[in-house]
């Protein structure tokens, strides 16, 4: 026994003393990454807490895989119970009939113990299945495990095995000690001690017990020492660093980092770029460019990434073969910021992958010849670049900023935040972006629109109806004359599509009894293409001419017919000075039918009964608006419908956002792949409600030349009332201007 109770001992020291450096030296990583702002990440404590409890007790994030979040579920709450058991394990290394203080003959207690011991078991039995099955080579890409260091996650799910069963195991022996009442404290595990036959004697009960108490011992300090020397262990560290990382959500409500993005911020300072008092060095530090950019909780939140690969599978530029893997972008930070193996260091971002892992080692990625020690990655070094530690520019300018990644993640990384804070420098600072958005940057600050139009066309949309559109400042003094202000936005204005869809809503609108006005050649950009391409100034600029405008203007209502707009109008003005509330279409023409002003009666001509719909990112992830579509589609007689896989607040992006409508996109189009979901749904007419989603989805079918129609929403609607309109004849590609091309 003596020996047993040294190596125990001596396992027990070299475990929590590695781990407790490893927590030292994170705590000091974080705490050198830069300052958030203050009143951020820690204002509203009681909020966050109670947030972070419904997410440890409810798997609300994890709740797409019912199953793997019950398994998870009980898998997490085992390794905390159980957690008692090593003081268990420890004193039966001296005392193999030892018995915990107070709790330790507690029934209560030992059918809690062995009640998540065996849900422990079943838990990571079902992870490991799962595991196993998602990552199989033959899935390639497509597996949500592609890419991520397998042998550390089957390392943790054996050590997890290996602990519950040695749990089980050492309580079957306990119950043959003299005098145990098995029925009650051993009530499931007593039947295992049982399997070694009546002639076994207590001298042997004894070595078995602490052979088996030092055997667990072994496999959890291991497992310390193991975790504490990698760092860049998330499979493991997630354990502990999750919950102060969902606690520090930019949401102090624990709701994932949509919708807004959040302003310039150096040195936990916001940054006005119109302050003519700021210091000059101030340009120089916008954005992200090293790792002494990113700030304390960006550090935790890399550290926190457990590689489960949900953010991978829902992401439609790695589904299109791009070289993005939101997974893989984080883990390349990651490795960049706390050091890692020459195996992670050479894989980094968009580097050679093998269609099936073959030829490539555990993680299905590409090996090529490692660059060196971990030392090279120094506070300097650039976090963008073809070093094989840096994030590639390829995979940088591939993200549709859809949200599809922060939304699936169970451990709150803000992949969203990160990349725009990345794309802010490369435009800003290193002046380093693709050629394609110096025109649309170029057509912003000339002419205040991506399309490069003249503000006198802003009104082209309205030729053809057979009433007037009242512009504020010519045909109405004051927006008190009115219902609404409509924000045509640019789409609306110069996108043969948009306009169709503006005239649709216009026409909506007259017929209902609604009141409204546009501003005209006065209406700008609202900045959504470049703030999340990474041009805060340009973006500072445009909202703050829109704020000044309406405010003039006295705008308090707002309608519109652009997801992106309705984002940035509502959830993005504020900073400067623009506080409104801002009405999508669909929500606004769902509470007329409702109201019965407007009654569809007819079935829109050509769509055989059925419609698909189309989610536009920004309206039902970014801002959660999904029921009013589908009201006013369910209103509509003879029509059914069919919904999209995936749809709702899980939709699938049509590949305009963050940018990607003025860039060239090779290969595979996200585009294409969601309307070939929307094809197989059999509908006739793929609905929408944003004109970015209206024409990627349009130019998608006539690639393909499909049958199916692309229609808004609105127009729809508009089809199916008694006094509707000729149908309008819409061409399926984007119109722009010679100096947008």
């Amino acid at each position: 026994m003596i020996g047993f109770a040294v190596a125990g001992l001596a396992a027990t020291a070299v475990g929590w003393t590695v781990l407790g450096w490893r927590v030292t030296q994170f705590a000091r990583q974080f705490a050198a990454g830069a300052p958030e702002p203050a009143g951020s990440r820690r204002n509203q404590p009681w909020r966050r807490s109670a947030a972070m409890m419904r997410e440890f007790l409810f798997h609300k994030r994890l709740a797409r895989k019912p199953v793997v979040a019950l398994a998870h579920w009980l898998t997490m709450v085992s390794f905390l119970v159980l957690v008692a058991t090593l003081a268990q394990a420890t004193g039966q290394l001296f005392d193999p009939h030892f018995d915990l203080p107070v709790i330790g003959k507690w029934a209560p207690w030992n059918w809690l113990t062995e009640f998540f011991a065996w849900a422990g078991l079943a838990g990571i039995l079902v992870l490991m299945a799962v595991r196993l099955r998602a990552s199989r080579r033959s899935l390639g890409r497509s597996s949500r495990f592609f890419g991520s260091h397998q042998w550390r996650a089957r390392y943790i799910e054996a050590t997890i095995l290996a602990v519950v069963v040695l749990v089980l195991w050492l309580r079957g022996l306990e119950a043959l000690a003299p005098g145990q009442d098995q029925a009650v404290r051993f009530a499931t595990s007593a039947w295992i001690g049982r399997l070694y036959g009546e002639d076994l004697s207590d001298a042997a009960v004894r070595v078995w017990i602490s052979a088996l108490a030092l055997a667990k011992l072994l496999v959890s300090y291991a497992w310390m020492v193991v975790v504490g020397l990698t760092p860049t262990m998330g499979v493991a560290w997630h354990r502990f660093l999750a919950f102060p990382n969902l606690w520090t959500s930019r949401n102090p409500d624990g709701s994932p980092a949509l919708g807004a993005l959040p302003g310039l911020v150096v040195d936990g300072q916001a940054v006005d770029l119109e302050d003519p008092e700021l210091d000059e060095s101030v340009f120089e530090r916008l954005g992200a460019a090293t790792v002494a950019d990113l700030t304390w909780r960006d550090r935790l939140a890399l550290a926190t990434c457990t590689e489960c690969g949900r953010c991978q599978e829902v992401c439609p530029a790695w589904a299109t073969d791009k070289p993005l893997s939101p997974k893989l972008l984080v883990g390349t930070l990651r490795d960049h910021v706390f050091g890692a193996s020459a195996d992670r260091l050479t894989v980094g971002v968009a580097r050679p992958v093998t269609p099936a892992g073959d030829a490539a080692g555990d993680d299905g990625l590409a090996q090529p010849a490692a660059i060196g020690s971990p030392a090279q990655l120094t506070q300097g070094a650039p976090l963008v670049g073809d070093a094989p530690w840096a994030v590639s520019a390829e995979a940088l300018w591939a993200c549709t900023t859809c949200g599809a990644c922060v939304d699936a993640c169970p451990v709150g990384v803000e992949q969203l935040d990160l990349v725009v804070e990345l794309r802010r420098h490369q435009v800003m600072v290193a002046g380093e972006f693709p050629s394609e958005l110096a025109t649309a940057f170029r057509n912003l600050e000339r002419r205040k629109n991506p399309w490069g139009m003249l503000a006198k066309k802003r009104l082209d949309w309205t030729k053809g109806l057979d009433f007037p559109v009242p512009v504020l400042g010519q045909d109405v003094e004051s927006l008190d004359q009115v219902d609404y202000l409509y924000w045509v936005g640019c789409a609306g204005a110069f996108d043969d599509r948009g306009q169709a869809t503006a005239r649709a809503l216009a026409t909506l609108l007259h017929q209902a009894g609604v009141s409204f006005a546009v501003l005209g050649a006065n209406e700008c950009c609202t900045g959504d293409p470049a703030r999340r391409t990474g041009n805060e100034s340009l973006f500072a600029s445009l909202a703050s001419d829109n704020v000044q405008t309406l405010n003039q203007a006295g705008a308090t209502r707002i309608v519109v017919t652009c997801a992106h707009c309705l984002n940035s109008l509502a959830n993005e003005y504020g900073p400067f000075g623009g506080r409104y509330q801002v009405v999508h279409h669909t929500e606004l023409l769902a509470q007329l039918v409702a109201e019965g002003k407007l009654r569809p009666q007819t079935t829109p001509d050509g769509i055989g009964g059925q419609v698909t719909y189309q989610d536009p990112c920004y309206l039902a992830r970014h801002n959660n608006q999904i029921a009013a579509p589908r009201r006013i589609l369910n209103a509509i007689p003879g029509l059914k419908l069919v919904e999209l896989t995936p749809s709702g607040r899980a939709t699938s992006c049509c590949g305009a956002g963050g940018g990607r409508m003025w860039l060239e996109e090779p290969g595979r189009r996200v585009n294409a792949r969601r309307f070939d979901q929307a094809a197989v749904t059999g509908a006739g007419v793929l609905a929408t409600a944003c004109p970015f989603c209206n024409v990627m989805m349009a130019d998608a079918a006539a690639a393909v030349a499909a049958p199916i129609p692309v229609r808004d929403v609105a127009q729809l609607l508009l089809d199916a009332l008694p006094s509707a309109s000729p149908k309008e004849t819409i061409p399926t590609e984007v119109q722009v201007s010679e100096e947008s091309q």
